[in-house]
């Protein structure tokens, strides 16, 4: 894959392609394939990428809901938010099976980023003045993993870091500031 030199774009110098792409989504579908095959199923590559991006499509879905959940604390607005994500016709684009491109696997990871992020400021009412926890700590590192996750998928992954900036910069100037944030 890093060695891949395809000769038919970019003609007529041709392109590396294992050094010009983001390589996320295809190494999740070679993980993906590896671990089904190690669990005794027979499905081919070609099928995983197939079902790649519906399998990220209801992902990405459920972690609509679980954001929308946290975020107001009500589950029916998670249940209404996870029911919206699977059928705005945006999504369904970037998530309908056979459609192996980068988006569907970035929306997965980018859900999941704002997710973690969101979670891991929670208060805990047993913590005192917005002291970290156990909870924080995991929930920033699961965050910081699917922010790296979806740095390799997709080149808008800038937007994502914007946006958290900009919320712990609207939390600090609203006076919310706590040792979460640093």
């Amino acid at each position: 894959f890093f060695h891949w030199f395809d000769y038919m774009s970019w003609y007529p110098l041709g392109r590396p392609v294992g050094t010009t792409i983001y390589p996320g989504m295809q190494i999740t579908a070679v993980a993906i394939w590896r671990a089904l095959g190690k669990l005794g199923s027979a499905i081919s590559l070609n099928d995983v990428c197939c079902l790649v991006p519906a399998w990220f499509g209801v992902s990405a879905s459920i972690l609509v809901g679980l954001f929308a959940a946290e975020c107001s604390g009500r589950k029916s607005a998670g249940a209404f938010a996870a029911l919206i994500m699977a059928i705005v016709p945006a999504h369904i684009m970037r998530s309908v099976a056979g459609g192996f491109d980068n988006e569907s696997v970035a929306t997965t990871a980018l859900v999941a980023t704002f997710y973690c992020w969101v979670r891991a400021l929670r208060d805990r009412p047993t913590a005192r003045d917005g002291e970290a926890t156990a909870d924080s700590y995991a929930f920033g590192l699961l965050c910081g993993l699917a922010y790296v996750y979806m740095v390799s998928a997709w080149g808008g992954y800038v937007f994502v870091v914007n946006m958290i900036g900009a919320h712990a910069a609207a939390l600090a100037a609203g006076g919310r500031c706590c040792s979460k944030l640093l």
